[in-house]
């Protein structure tokens, strides 16, 4: 194998979700590189089933509390709310360690790496394992379909939509899917603490509220939103940059992932306001990435009480100190795409009171 297979950056997909991404996406690739996951797949399926054998008891004993959910576009502002929530010691938030790592990491909890800070693939924010992460990436490790597969073969993006809700999957599929959500949930509650609330963000659960209210009765939901021109961009420059690490595949012309993005929102906002309107007040809230940077401590204040999450005065002087830790890198400038996100997006600036022009 070449020292270029062995050494290039790709998830760790145990046997089972390789075998189910290819059949999906049997586009040649590098010989080295499939050789990679066979192997690896392999160490990384037999890990699991040691790991499921001396844990499937004890978590299946666990009853969670009713999780908190992070949803909202891609590139929205919900990895920032995540980090200033996971502060609050009531929560538990699946770590990146956990995510990446699924297949092994409670195994290992014990003994899980230093937590040294890297800067994400986009380049905005920095993350360690430790940090609160996306528990999409566990699920795409384990097997469980999702979009974050596009990642990997990018022409997954003309399914993006099915690949996110489970109400669309192959009754088998589903029931893994149901399988694997639960069983990080309930890992990360071992780890952190069953009294823990579970704070969970993945942009790919504005697909499936329906799916998980009725998987965990009782969860709360927090939406986040953003000025659409910024969205865009900021979401296109995610794509571009996630395949330029991980993708195996040719990745679309740029053509055509303008306008999976531009479809792929509308259908999101779409399937997300239908399922908010259907819980109760109190059960959900939705917050503007601007009002949370202009005043964090205001709009946490403000979050806690129309969901009853307690007493925030403890977390503020934490979210303070993030916030100074860690200043927000300049916006870049999204105005080049104004007139294309104002033209197909239009209900994006009128339901959230962003200015057009």
């Amino acid at each position: 194998m070449s020292s270029g297979a062995w050494s290039r950056p790709v998830f760790n997909l145990n046997l089972s979700a390789w075998r189910s991404i290819r059949a999906r996406h049997p586009e040649p690739i590098d010989r080295g590189v499939e050789l990679r996951f066979c192997l690896t797949g392999s160490l990384l399926s037999a890990l699991g089933m040691l790991q499921q054998r001396l844990y499937r008891r004890i978590l299946g004993q666990l009853v969670l509390r009713p999780p908190l959910f992070l949803v909202g576009h891609w590139r929205s502002g919900t990895t920032l709310l995540h980090e200033l929530l996971a502060l609050d010691e009531q929560f538990a938030a699946p770590s990146t360690y956990a995510c990446f790592n699924p297949d092994q990491f409670l195994l290992a909890h014990h003994r899980a790496p230093a937590a040294t800070r890297l800067v994400r693939p986009t380049g905005d924010m920095t993350v360690s394992s430790s940090s609160p992460q996306e528990e999409e990436f566990a699920l795409l490790c384990m097997g469980a379909t999702s979009p974050y597969e596009a990642f990997v073969f990018p022409s997954a993006l003309h399914q993006f939509e099915a690949l996110c809700d489970p109400d669309l999957f192959e009754h088998a599929q589903a029931l893994r899917w149901n399988d694997a959500i639960t069983w990080i949930l309930k890992a990360t509650a071992y780890v952190c603490g069953a009294d823990k609330r579970l704070l969970v963000k993945s942009p790919a659960n504005s697909f499936r509220i329906p799916r998980l209210g009725t998987l965990f009765p009782g969860a709360t939901f927090i939406r986040l939103v953003r000025e659409p021109c910024a969205v865009f961009a900021s979401t296109l420059r995610l794509w571009q940059s996630m395949w330029e690490r991980y993708a195996l595949a040719a990745p679309l012309v740029r053509e055509v992932l303008i306008e999976r993005i531009l479809g792929t929102r509308l259908a999101l906002e779409r399937t997300l306001q239908s399922a908010l309107r259907s819980l109760p007040a109190d059960r959900f809230a939705t917050v503007r990435y601007e009002d949370l940077v202009a005043d964090p401590c205001h709009t946490i204040e403000l979050l806690y009480e129309r969901l009853a999450l307690g007493d925030p005065s403890p977390l503020l002087p934490k979210v303070r100190a993030y916030m100074a830790r860690n200043p927000l890198s300049a916006t870049r400038s999204a105005e080049d795409w104004r007139s294309l996100v104002q033209a197909r997006w239009p209900e994006m600036f009128d339901e959230f009171g962003y200015a057009r022009s």
